[in-house]
């Protein structure tokens, strides 16, 4: 390897952030800045002190042979295939994610999760539906629709429950006057969470927008968490389609199940009649389950329930009969508990577009971004209002190419609008074009104004650009070695059996006895194996074998090292041949001693995991032996200096 020792003529009294981001070593055409190594070695000593500490210079050495095969994969241009662009693209959009959201929008709402789920709240709503891809135009026009039927209801002219009954798009609610009953946080789409827990009992919201549509939704009751329950039940099959014959019988039975409990019989001793097969096995226990898991009046009867040991009248739902008997109240647990599970939840929830959306108005402030309406109407006559309805429309470039909006020194054209825009034509009324064009310009003016910043992040935020680094060098290398060491090593036979050769010493067996052992529980029968195996009866002991018990006698063969078993050691400087009966503990054992082998090397199929994994290394070894003459290395002494005294 070629390291050349640069002095650099510098003052002592530098710090080292003067130095951090200069160059620590390169490879070939790779720099390898000090800021680069100190962030991995801080990130890698914490484990390596546990498994294999490693002085500076010796993590140093070992990152310079990383980065000669990262320069190898580079030389290959294995970063420019398709594969490898895909994949890394994948992991790169993922890593970027917390990046482009507001970091605090999250930690808020995963706080409020909390404390909603908290409480329990009970409401009623009316919907009208609108598809989530409106455009403005009619968005306004069902909101008005909404707003004026709220005040039908709020100056009396109409019940809400009547309204929600004739209005209503929500069919199943709308039978019970719009009563959703009761629910906590994440049973609901955020927005309906929102408008339901933000005011008090009796308001009705104003118009709220959901991806379903619109809602009016009535708060009717609030009460504290119900937690979670565990049950157990008696159930009677009657669904929907029983006759009544059918359904009559499971009421009886349910109904006579609740006289005997109330005449002192024990709930689980009545388990047996139940007609669930699934819970009979386990004395009638349910799985724990939370609000509005179970059908209605089955949880409403299981949460009724105070203390353990108490039991329900029978209940009716649309599978048949039950009886429950409460075994446990489970409070919500505390915060630390369930904060993963919750974080979770607002990942998934549409919530978590909140942070992006937050993020992305604050980078346009950020970022001074401006529309030039006069361009944008310029750019808006270019396009044909009926051809673009009927998806026929074709763009055609304007000779001048005019701003249409900027930030942060950067542009976004006429053309590429105009390109988008062809891109994205919809059928509908001409009238509402302008309004849709409208539309997909604040999507592409989002779109670059988000991919700007995401082509700066690994200029902004060193840890992100470290991250990014790692797994982008992971990958490389991870094909890499399987091509250049792993599969060579696996695939290699002759090159496993000449390495085996060259190495086998190191596997040795020590003196082994072969041997076949059977252990009996009858003296008798051990007695037997003796002498038919002693006169080389094969035939006796087969036929005696096959008449007793087969869990009665076990018969092992083998090999064994004086070492491996503590019966077989006091046989060792004996004579091939049979011994016992012996008593051992919980029965007898016989034993062949077929023949003593002197010690030697184990047979490649027997070590041949342990092979491959040392011409793998005798592979790799080769390998970087290559690559150092390859690539030339040059390590600046006085940044490693500088750097070292810096670490731990």
């Amino acid at each position: 390897m070629k390291i050349k020792n640069i002095l650099v003529i510098g003052s002592i009294l530098l710090t080292f952030n003067s130095h951090a981001q200069e160059v620590l070593f390169s490879v070939g055409n790779i720099e390898v800045s000090a800021e680069e190594f100190k962030a991995v070695y801080e990130k890698n000593k914490g484990v390596g002190s546990l498994v294999d500490p490693k002085t500076p210079q010796e993590y140093l050495d070992l990152y310079i042979k990383f980065k000669l095969k990262i320069a190898e994969a580079y030389d290959q241009q294995r970063d420019t295939a398709s594969k490898f662009v895909k994949e890394f693209g994948g992991y790169r959009a993922q890593l970027a994610k917390p990046y482009l959201s507001d970091p605090g929008s999250e930690k808020n709402l995963i706080s409020e999760g909390y404390k909603r789920l908290q409480e329990e709240v009970k409401a009623s709503h009316i919907m009208f539906e609108l598809e989530s891809s409106a455009l403005p135009s009619d968005t306004v026009k069902v909101f008005n629709e909404m707003k004026n039927l709220r005040n039908e209801i709020v100056s009396g002219n109409i019940s809400f429950e009547d309204a929600a009954r004739s209005k209503s798009a929500d069919t199943w609610s709308a039978k019970q006057g719009g009563n959703l009953g009761y629910f906590t946080a994440f049973n609901m789409v955020y927005p309906f969470e929102n408008g339901t827990y933000n005011q008090n009992i009796g308001e009705i919201s104003l118009p709220i927008r959901s991806q379903f549509g619109y809602h009016l939704i009535k708060t009717t009751d609030r009460r504290a968490a119900s937690g979670t329950v565990k049950v157990r039940q008696i159930f009677f099959s009657a669904n929907e389609e029983a006759k009544i014959n059918e359904s009559e019988r499971a009421e009886r039975s349910a109904q006579e199940i609740f006289n005997r409990l109330q005449t002192g019989e024990d709930f689980i001793s009545l388990v047996s009649f139940s007609e669930d097969r699934k819970t009979k096995e386990s004395q009638g226990v349910m799985p724990e389950f939370g609000l509005n898991k179970m059908m209605p009046a089955f949880e409403e009867a299981a949460f009724a329930l105070k203390s353990p040991g108490d039991y329900s009248m029978p209940i009716r739902t649309n599978i048949g009969w039950h009886v429950l008997q409460l075994i446990e109240r489970i409070p919500l647990p505390e915060f630390a508990t369930l904060e993963k599970e919750i974080t979770n939840k607002v990942k998934r929830d549409s919530r978590s577009k909140l942070g992006a959306v937050k993020f992305l108005k604050d980078l346009k402030k950020e970022y001074n971004f401006s529309v030039n309406e006069r361009n944008y109407a310029r750019t808006v006559k270019l396009v044909n209002a009926t051809a673009f309805t009927e998806g026929e429309w074709q763009a055609v470039m304007p000779s001048r190419d005019r701003e249409v909006a900027t930030f942060d020194g950067q542009t976004v054209t006429q053309s590429r609008l105009l390109d988008f825009w062809e891109q994205n034509q919809k059928p509908g009324n001409e009238k509402d074009v302008e309004e849709y064009l409208r539309l997909l310009f604040n999507v592409v003016s989002n779109d670059v104004v988000l991919g700007y910043e995401d082509d700066k992040l690994e200029t902004k935020y060193p840890a992100f650009r470290n991250l990014v680094r790692e797994y982008k060098e992971g990958i490389l290398l991870f094909d890499l070695t399987q091509d250049e060491v792993w599969d060579k090593a696996s695939q290699d036979s002759a090159g496993i059996f000449n390495h085996y050769e060259e190495i086998k010493s190191q596997f040795m067996w020590n003196d082994r006895l072969a041997y076949t052992y059977w252990v009996c529980e009858d003296v008798k029968v051990a007695k037997k194996i003796s002498k038919w195996v002693s006169k080389e009866k094969l035939d006796k002991l087969n036929d005696l074998l096959g008449a007793e018990n087969p869990l009665s006698i076990a018969v092992q063969s083998g090999t064994s090292q004086q070492k491996d078993d503590d019966v077989l050691s006091v046989l060792w400087n004996t004579s091939p041949g049979v011994y016992g009966p012996v008593s051992l503990t919980g029965g007898f054992g016989v034993i062949q001693v077929i023949d003593f082998m002197p010690s030697g090397p184990k047979a490649l199929n027997e070590v041949k995991g342990l092979v491959i994994a040392s011409y793998q290394d005798k592979l790799e070894q080769a390998w970087v032996k290559n690559l150092t003459a390859k690539f030339e290395v040059i390590v600046d002494d006085s940044v490693k200096k500088e750097l070292f005294n810096t670490l731990d």
